[in-house]
């Protein structure tokens, strides 16, 4: 009878899943799409309109991977299954990339720009949808690296002709693929070298989530004393933390998180092993991570990240000072590759030595001075961060500047104390890290002195920035004080502690939300943290680990895993007739060209003609051409304006009024260019949505070429004096 139950009921929950699942993951990728919203879920004709609305061969495949799911659990059960994951998890992994390069699978935004090519094919996302919101992905970083396939001279140069149409620096400033030997330190360009655009994208899309999982759970594991299921929780919680996939493509985030973990790793490997050719090897992979984390060239998360490995760094030799035992073969190990190092840093410090002074002589982004303080709110931001993948609106900011790690604040620091002070435990790392902690949060609370704020180096990083830095401590002191915690606690203690703890986080996170956050979002928000905080005090029990993972998953699932969509190809550029036709005519002459706009519809204009390899004076300037500039500004007077990172508009006017430079933000500028000054820019072609056949006068004429996807090429002709 017993045995009837249990089979009976095993059928009963594979249907269930084999049919419920895919039904509400496709609910939910359809709200994110805005398809339909969540209210939607409780009116009485949602399933009418939802069997109306699928998406029907998503839902196909959802459907068989539940089956194939459900079929290998059942058939081999959960523990051969997690059992073979692990053991072939590399070569799974590998497999995978492959499989996704192959199709061009990555999550850019870039088919944003179907809405910039009028009489354009629809082009439909896999999953999600792209985000304006990520601009300096699909607008900016995403077209220069196609500029390199397409650069007139050569493919992937160090000093490109075709972005801002003079010679740019792409190697040190929004660092794009080149062919040079210093890419040795940023192997997730190497697909860029070897590839198509797309493929190459989806390298770098791919290659980075995997890279980031893996390195994270082997971080846990050795941090964790080889506790898979905590590992695969950390490896979860950062690699789809809601500020790395917001993040993702620009500013070197996700390559620091890797880099940075991974030379850790081979610090710890080194030690561990007697064998000089991995030694070798492990040094040689430390050097790459040193020289790649160096090249992120982001200081408002390097200097922070940097604490947070340093402690890492200290507690690592501390618990392998036994094994430290060093030879003239380790020393030979270590000189040469420094060597090797140094000599690459000042290969790439010669070569880019310019634009290094000419961005820190820049008004923005310049030397920036911080002294920290005034961010005590965002202890409380990452509940709410559950819902911006399915909500478009923040009135007071953007979601990319609120996304936060999920670190279930204050328990891993809590924990941590509890472990130190009440258990008497001097574990390195929870001393060190609690150290970084401390300091950290003291930058982000308090004003500190300006020399202070100097000799500790965080007055290069805004307090906002820094704080990424203490959401990556609180997972790496919870992961390490689940380790170690021995206390078992009552249940009374458990629930009282979980649910005082989720209220202030609830209500600081309403109060921090200013409004966004409402009563059902609150309820649900503290019923989840209650939950976790539960499951967090009753680690010690296995199925509570089991259970904490499952919820990890749906809260990675939820919060971060679909902040960019899934898509293929990079048809959406590269198809447009307008791409063609503009290719064709950069192929015939190295003229340089301008992208005109009216009404501040520059941006992402701006950057179109460099797709395909048209040297473009007003794509985006990541650091100014100030030489070009003062031609239409002799005596320097708007060079507070346009000596700086800029995007730029350009709008064409053959009225009487003198070229002036207008600052619409920080990063975006206005130029209000008189036909009069085209010649001083030597610019030979004009791509534009307006006709400018009447521009034509006595000093240039405005000659139409081609026209494709709603724009005009205009060849101009100047008078001859």
């Amino acid at each position: 009878m017993i045995e009837f139950y249990n089979r009976y009921k095993k059928i009963a929950w594979s249907v269930l899943i084999i049919i419920g699942a895919p039904l509400l993951v496709e609910s939910y990728f359809l709200i994110i799409e805005a398809v339909i919203s969540p209210n939607d879920l409780f009116k009485s004709d949602f399933y009418h309109s939802f069997f109306v609305l699928i998406r029907l061969k998503r839902l196909i495949i959802l459907f068989l991977l539940a089956v194939l799911g459900t079929g290998l659990f059942n058939r081999f059960g959960k523990e051969t299954i997690f059992r073979y994951l692990y053991q072939y998890r590399y070569r799974l992994g590998a497999l995978f990339l492959f499989g996704c390069v192959l199709f061009e699978i990555h999550g850019s935004s870039v088919y944003y720009w179907e809405n910039y090519f009028q009489g354009s094919k629809h082009f439909e996302t896999l999953i999600g949808i792209s985000r304006s919101i990520r601009s300096d992905e699909w607008a900016v970083n995403t077209p220069m690296m196609i500029s390199q396939y397409f650069n007139g001279a050569a493919p992937f140069p160090y000093f490109s002709e075709t972005i801002r149409g003079a010679l740019t620096d792409v190697f040190i400033i929004y660092g794009q693929p080149v062919l040079n030997i210093v890419e040795i330190f940023r192997p997730f360009h190497w697909g860029y070298l070897l590839l198509s655009p797309a493929k190459g994208l989806s390298f770098f899309w791919i290659g980075r989530i995997l890279g980031l999982f893996f390195v994270s759970f082997e971080l846990a594991m050795m941090l964790g004393k080889e506790n898979k299921r905590l590992a695969v929780i950390y490896g979860l919680l950062v690699t789809w933390a809601p500020i790395v996939q917001w993040w993702f493509a620009v500013n070197g985030l996700v390559e620091m998180l890797i880099l940075g973990q991974l030379a850790m790793i081979m610090v710890d490997r080194y030690f561990k092993t007697r064998r000089y050719g991995l030694r070798f090897l492990y040094a040689l992979i430390f050097l790459i991570c040193a020289g790649g984390y160096v090249l992120t060239f982001y200081p408002a998360w390097q200097i922070p990240l940097a604490y947070v490995f340093l402690a890492l760094l200290i507690g690592i030799v501390y618990e392998n000072r036994e094994n430290i035992a060093l030879n003239w073969k380790d020393l030979a190990i270590i000189a040469g590759l420094t060597l090797a190092f140094v000599c690459a840093m000042g290969y790439i410090l010669v070569m880019s030595y310019d634009t290094i002074l000419l961005v820190m002589d820049t008004v923005y982004p310049g030397a920036r001075f911080e002294t920290g303080g005034g961010q005590l709110y965002r202890y409380f931001l990452y509940p709410g961060n559950l819902f911006f993948v399915t909500s478009r609106e923040l009135s007071f900011a953007n979601t990319c500047e609120l996304a936060t790690f999920f670190d279930f604040f204050p328990a891993g620091i809590i924990l941590a104390l509890w472990v130190l002070v009440i258990e008497k435990k001097r574990d390195p790392y929870l001393i060190l890290f609690s150290i970084s902690f401390f300091i950290l949060s003291a930058f982000c609370l308090v004003s500190w002195p300006h020399w202070l704020a100097s000799i500790s180096l965080l007055s290069h990083a805004q307090p906002s920035r820094v704080f990424l830095a203490i959401g990556f401590l609180n997972l790496l002191l919870l992961i390490r004080a689940l380790t170690l915690i021995e206390t078992a606690f009552p249940k009374w203690v458990k629930g009282g502690v979980a649910i005082v703890t989720a209220l202030v986080i609830s209500v600081g996170s309403m109060i921090a939300y200013q409004g966004y956050l409402d009563v059902k979002m609150f309820v649900l928000v503290l019923l989840i943290l209650t939950f976790v905080f539960y499951l967090i005090l009753s680690w010690r029990k296995i199925k509570m680990q089991e259970i904490m993972l499952g919820i990890t998953i749906l809260i990675v699932f939820v919060s971060g895993m679909f902040i960019n969509p899934i898509v293929n190809g990079l048809d959406v550029i590269l198809d447009q007739p307008l791409i063609e036709m503009i290719k064709e005519t950069a192929e015939i002459s190295d003229a340089l060209w301008i992208v005109d706009s009216e009404a501040g519809a520059g941006y992402p204009l701006n950057n179109l003609p460099i797709m395909a390899g048209a040297a473009t004076i007003n794509s985006t300037n990541v650091y100014p051409n100030l030489d070009r500039w003062r031609l239409l500004d002799p005596d320097r007077s708007e060079e507070e304006v346009y000596n700086r990172y800029a995007h730029i508009t350009i709008n064409l006017s053959n009225r009487d009024e003198e070229t002036r430079f207008i600052l619409d933000s920080a990063d975006l500028i206005t130029i209000r260019l008189n036909t009069r000054d085209l010649e001083k820019l030597e610019v030979g072609y004009v791509l534009s949505q307006r006709d400018l056949s009447g521009f034509s006068n006595e000093d240039v004429s405005f000659i139409p070429l081609k026209n494709a996807n709603g724009f005009t090429i205009y060849q101009l002709k100047y008078a001859i004096n």
